[in-house]
């Protein structure tokens, strides 16, 4: 079923579809314009913020809830690329490692501008499972935001580099 393009960029492709997508729920859900049920798509804050910034505001909060999910999303994708060969017992044991070390490795960038998003992958993608219940909002994410920022290290300030 698969062309020569490996399995792995097609799982890759997968989660990246479904990071974009999730992304793109939680900026509706937090949307003030949404919220307070405002006509006009002006008033609506993401109509206004593209793909990235929207990536940089819930990437923490998409990446915990993909990871927590991680067999329902192996399932689906399974489902959608089957091959018996390949997707056994062993081989969904495989995925879901795989899968967990691409988003933790992953951040607003890599997801943006990742190569594994292909037309052919977007094509068959338009189904995906529905990942959140609780719907998110503004308080939660930036909670989640700021409890994921590493501190900063205060710099040594060099005397002989301030002239």
């Amino acid at each position: 079923m698969c062309s020569d393009m490996t399995n792995h960029d097609n799982w890759f492709g997968y989660l990246i579809y479904v990071f974009a997508k999730e992304t793109l729920t939680h900026s509706k859900e937090c949307c003030p314009g949404c919220i307070d049920r405002k006509n006009s798509p002006l008033l609506h804050t993401h109509h206004h913020i593209g793909l990235l910034e929207k990536l940089h505001m819930f990437h923490p909060t998409v990446k915990d809830l993909m990871l927590s999910k991680m067999p329902v999303l192996v399932a689906d994708y399974v489902s959608k690329y089957p091959d018996p060969e390949i997707y056994d017992e062993a081989g969904e044991k495989v995925l879901r490692a795989f899968g967990r070390d691409f988003l933790a490795q992953s951040d607003p960038k890599s997801i943006y501008y990742s190569h594994y998003l292909t037309p052919e992958i977007d094509e068959k993608l338009s189904e995906t499972p529905k990942l959140h219940v609780k719907p998110a909002n503004v308080k939660r994410i930036a909670s989640k935001m700021n409890k994921k920022q590493p501190p900063r290290k205060k710099s040594k300030k060099d005397p002989r580099t301030l002239r």
